[in-house]
């Protein structure tokens, strides 16, 4: 005999008014807990600065001047190349050396995330230098910049003769970077209320199953 929809939803709602308060009460704990684990979670902190490239010719050549569009290709590759350069991990090795940090690992894929950098445009890089310790991110920012500063000199030296690459820096900014704990907790709270229902729902089902 087919089970009445009607009963199935009494019974349905009937299993769920008798565990509401349990699921209430462990959703409630577990949020409790999440509050507590992320608000105990120390925060990162990045700091921001940008390289604005501008080139400068020498005429070396009669008649010939990297002007339109082959000074924009030739600023755009050098910020290409200025984004990989900054973020290659032989970069941050020399800057935890020039500011006198020890470094925290020899595990290149670990160091590349320390900092990263992004050409937004043909002649601007941006760069985040990021450490658990503001006092090192902002002294790591440092070696940073004066190790950036000599590969370009470096690079203006043997590099064309006819063109010299200038980058121009932004003032650093510091921001911190923690987990939010009550959107934290709020989620987990909906992840238990909501699988605690239909755990309930679904073994009251099993059950009318088997009957």
């Amino acid at each position: 005999m087919q089970e009445d929809p009607r009963d199935a939803i009494l019974s349905s709602l009937s299993a769920l008014s008798r565990a509401f308060f349990l699921i209430l009460s462990l959703s409630l704990i577990v949020a409790f807990i999440a509050y507590g684990v992320v608000k105990k979670i120390p925060g990162t902190y990045e700091v921001h600065f940008s390289y604005m490239v501008s080139i400068e010719q020498h005429d070396v050549a009669l008649g010939f001047r990297y002007d339109g569009y082959y000074a924009l290709s030739s600023t755009d590759l050098f910020s290409a190349t200025l984004a990989s350069i900054a973020s290659a991990p032989e970069t941050i090795i020399a800057a935890y050396i020039a500011s006198g940090i020890q470094p925290p690992t020899q595990d290149a894929i670990r160091l590349v995330r320390v900092v990263t950098a992004k050409k937004t445009a043909p002649a601007l890089v941006q760069i985040t230098v990021t450490d658990a310790s503001q006092k090192n991110a902002e002294q790591l920012t440092s070696g940073l910049m004066t190790v950036l500063a000599k590969t370009i000199d470096e690079y203006n030296t043997k590099g064309p003769a006819s063109l010299i690459f200038h980058g121009v820096s932004t003032t650093p900014w510091t921001s911190v970077h923690a987990p939010l704990p009550l959107p934290i907790a709020a989620s987990m709270f909906m992840l238990v209320f909501l699988g605690g229902n239909m755990i309930v729902l679904v073994r009251q089902a099993l059950k009318r199953g088997h009957h």
